[in-house]
């Protein structure tokens, strides 16, 4: 029997993303070149960090959780693994939160991303995650995401859907969307949406 493949989170974001990044990152992981806008990303989440150690936990619903900044979650059972930028661990439940230096609502590759962690969260801490949080750098807002059962679904198809995907090393169609090709690390690979 073959060896589990094992995902990681930022596998699924992306899936949700555009399918192609997954395929790049895996077949050709020095290819890409990371934008500018990633690298903002980076630095906006470790200026972050020392402040939202000092900010009271209110605003997530769970006054006596512990943080636990940017932890390694793996799961057998699952055969998921990542490092999401904060968990809270409260006494009946856990909280992902995810730092994102965005705009607008939670989009449906950062739910997928929140979702796909508290999966993750509920294997090692052995509690619910019934929601996370996107908390929007730029104006600091926290915009909870419920981790409903249909996202929970949604992360066990796309992890099956990019395992398949794997296996047969079959290019998958592009996103729709070619706004996001745009701004794309790999946007020179693509040359049939161009």
């Amino acid at each position: 029997m073959p060896d589990p493949i094992i995902l990681n989170v930022g596998d699924l974001k992306q899936w949700a993303y555009c399918p192609r990044v997954v395929f790049y990152h895996r077949f050709a992981p020095t290819a890409g070149v990371p934008t500018a806008k990633m690298q903002l990303a980076l630095q906006a989440q470790e200026q972050l960090e020392p402040l939202e150690a000092r900010r009271t936990l209110k605003t997530y619903g769970l006054d006596t959780a512990q943080r636990i900044f940017s932890p390694w979650l793996s799961s057998d059972q699952l055969n998921l693994q990542g490092k999401p930028d904060l968990l809270l661990d409260a006494a009946d439940r856990i909280a992902i939160v995810d730092f994102k230096l965005t705009a607008g609502d939670a989009a449906p590759n950062l739910q997928m991303q929140l979702a796909a962690y508290s999966l993750i969260a509920e294997h090692v801490y052995q509690k619910p995650a019934p929601v996370g949080f996107i908390y929007r750098i730029p104006d600091s807002a926290v915009l909870p995401v419920p981790i409903t059962p249909e996202l929970r679904q949604s992360v066990v198809d796309a992890a099956e859907a990019i395992r398949t995907m794997i296996a047969s090393e079959s290019l998958p169609a592009p996103t729709d969307l070619r706004k996001r090709c745009e701004d794309c690390e790999f946007a020179n690979f693509c040359a049939d949406i161009w």
